[in-house]
């Protein structure tokens, strides 16, 4: 199969796509307002306030992902034991739930898994294209 760098998305599509999503994960986030352990809401605001701001790659914030991630996880596991680490290896999108306030935490972990594939998908995109330039005549 031959594929042309033409096929491949723009990198602006990629970006636009990682800064909606992180958009989207902030505001969610404000409603449900997981606790993230060792950080203030206070700091965990101004990540957020960098995704408003569509910066998905700022420096301040590449440990906190991780966190972010954990305590989506605890705060789903909390609401139903395990459910939080299954959510976060699969699509949960057709859950029946019956429970509102899980519902609710469901959908920001798909949005935090959109956010976290459209991130890496332009940080792929990227290197693509600076692999591919090493190798253009």
């Amino acid at each position: 199969m031959k594929h042309q760098l033409d096929d491949l998305p723009d990198l602006e599509v990629l970006a636009l796509q990682a800064i909606r999503t992180g958009r989207v994960l902030a505001n969610e986030w404000r409603q449900i307002l997981p606790v993230v352990d060792g950080m203030t809401h206070a700091k965990v605001s101004e990540t957020l306030n960098r995704l408003d701001e569509g910066d998905v790659f700022s420096i301040h914030d590449e440990h906190i992902w991780a966190k972010l991630e954990k305590a989506l996880v605890k705060d789903l596991n909390a609401h139903r034991a395990g459910y939080g680490s299954y959510a976060l290896e699969s699509d949960t999108s057709f859950d029946d739930l019956w429970d509102q306030g899980l519902e609710e935490k469901r959908w920001l972990m798909e949005l935090w898994k959109s956010f976290i594939s459209a991130r890496q998908a332009l940080i792929d995109r990227r290197r693509a294209a600076q692999l591919a330039s090493l190798f253009a005549g």
